[in-house]
């Protein structure tokens, strides 16, 4: 058997590995999305499609600008 370690938990289970990571992958990427509209000025939402987000394009240009970094 192999185990594991991920972020302090311990996985013998591959498909659980992988899950665990793609959770963590997928909560930074909507936290760096939402950071970053924050401080450029857009509205961004959440949709079963992905991620929407409003503005001018002044303010696109600086979340494009801030998501890039």
């Amino acid at each position: 058997m192999i185990k594991m370690k991920y972020k302090g938990r311990t996985f013998t289970n591959g498909r659980s590995l992988a899950n665990a990571m793609t959770r963590d992958i997928n909560q930074q990427v909507e936290r760096s999305v939402r950071q970053a509209a924050a401080s450029s000025g857009v509205r961004v939402r959440k949709t079963h499609k992905g991620f929407e987000v409003e503005g001018d394009a002044d303010h696109m240009d600086r979340f494009h600008k801030r998501l890039g970094k």
